[in-house]
Formats: C-alpha cells, structure tokens, sequence
C-alpha cells in the first residue's frame, strides 16, 4: 500500500494561551462564565473535574484537595498549560490554601495558579478597596470560614448576606436578578465594593446590573479569577461587560 504524505507548514502565528480550569464535580456554571467572559479573546481553556459530592459544606469540600493532584494532571497530558485556575471558593478555605497549591504543584510542577478567593483578595487591593460587603450562596459554617480568610487578609468586611443553600444545584439555580437585589441590599453605604462568593453561582451575570445599581465596583469568584489569570499570562486587552476589574485589566508584569 502507498500512503502519500501531506507535510504541514508550521505556522508562525504565536499559539493562544491555555487556561486549565479544574471545577468542582457537581458545578453547573463555571465553564460556561469562563466562556462567556473570554468570548472573542484569543485564550483557550482546558477543562477538568474534581470528585466532590453534596452537600456544600466543610467536611465535603475540605476532601475535594485530595483529588485535585489527579484532577489537575488531566489538563491536557503532555500538553502545554499556561496557568491553572482551581474554581472552587469555600473549597479553598476549607482544604486550606497551602494544600491545593501543593497538589497543583504535583500535577503541573512550575505552571502558575489561581483561586477565587485569593484572586478576589488580590483584586480588591488593586480596586483600592478594603471595606467590603460579601453575599454567599453558603451555609453558616461555610460563611465563618469565607469571613475569617478575607479578614485575615486585612479586608474589612462591613455586611454579610447568604442565600443559605446546601447543593450545587440549588446554587446554580439562583437568578442573577435575586443575586442583584440582594447585593443591592448588602451594599451599604461604609462598603467600597461588593464581593459575590462562590463559582456555582452566576455571580458573573449579576455583575453589570449591581455596579450600575450600587456605583461601587463588584467582584466575583468567577470574574476574579478570569482577571487574574489573564494578568499571569500577561494578557492585556480590556474584557467588556464584566465589571470595572475586568474593564481595567493590565499584564501583570505592568500592574
């Protein structure tokens, strides 16, 4: 048999930049509002999921660390990852930050990564804001833990609201028009900008709305790490529609 052969020619064009997105087993929302705000903009993502099982509550999400490791090496085997953002909020306080940065660490040896609450730090300092007011979708027990790592942090979280739910997809479920009405309710005048906690919840599509609403800048778990993982690999086109953060994005290297 005689097979012909059809050489390629390699392209000169830089290859996009890959985002390795690791979700939660049960979470409905993540991928799409990665998608959503990367629309039109050169930047693929690779997705993978974590074992975890309902109901959102610390005992659960503190054993999703234990599968992460395997969870991150299937971003793409043997294949270049430009940075990896873990997508889970609560998850992250409840394993601790030092854990899930080991665990990428095994997996993705070198390659740098993000996670909603710790990006969601980082971009309050570069907002300006310190005084902020936190709507969750999260039990009590979750809620102490969200509150306690952002004051640790050195923000001063002035109100606190929560829809109080247990599973991913109750979360999901809620509408970006009662996320809206309730952070219009937590935004009381001492609080210098919003913080919508959680990556199941679409916090994203709220985001428009409850700036113009409240005139104060409006972070979410989804959008924070969106920004700052475009600021790791130093992209530095403006992404419109979600919030002055991503309006005002630099490269990292430029902050």
């Amino acid at each position: 048999m005689i097979v012909r052969d059809f050489p390629l020619a390699k392209s000169g064009a830089p290859e996009e930049p890959r985002i390795g997105l690791v979700v939660p087993a049960t979470d409905q929302v993540s991928e799409a509002a990665f998608a959503e705000m990367l629309a039109g903009h050169p930047v693929s993502i690779v997705a993978s999921r974590v074992a975890f099982e309902n109901p959102v509550v610390m005992a659960t999400l503190s054993r999703m660390v234990d599968d992460l490791s395997r969870a991150t090496a299937l971003l793409l085997p043997g294949g270049r990852i430009d940075v990896v953002a873990f997508s889970c909020t609560s998850g992250t306080v409840a394993a601790g930050l030092d854990a899930v940065a080991r665990a990428i660490e095994a997996a993705k040896p070198g390659v740098p990564f993000t996670t909603p609450i710790t990006a969601a730090v980082a971009a309050f300092r570069r907002l300006g804001a310190r005084r902020i007011a936190v709507l969750t979708p999260y039990v009590d027990e979750v809620n102490e833990a969200i509150h306690g790592f952002l004051t640790t942090a050195g923000l001063d979280v002035v109100e606190f609201g929560s829809f109080h739910l247990r599973t991913e997809a109750e979360i999901a479920s809620v509408p970006p028009e009662a996320i809206v009405a309730a952070g219009r309710s937590i935004a009381v005048p001492s609080a210098e900008a919003v913080f919508i906690s959680c990556t199941g919840l679409q916090g994203h599509a709220a985001i428009a709305a409850l700036e113009a609403a409240t005139g104060r800048p409006v972070v979410t778990s989804n959008q924070a790490q969106v920004w700052e993982a475009m600021s790791l690999i130093h992209y530095g086109r403006p992404l419109h529609g979600y919030g002055r953060l991503l309006e005002s994005l630099v490269p990292a290297r430029a902050a």
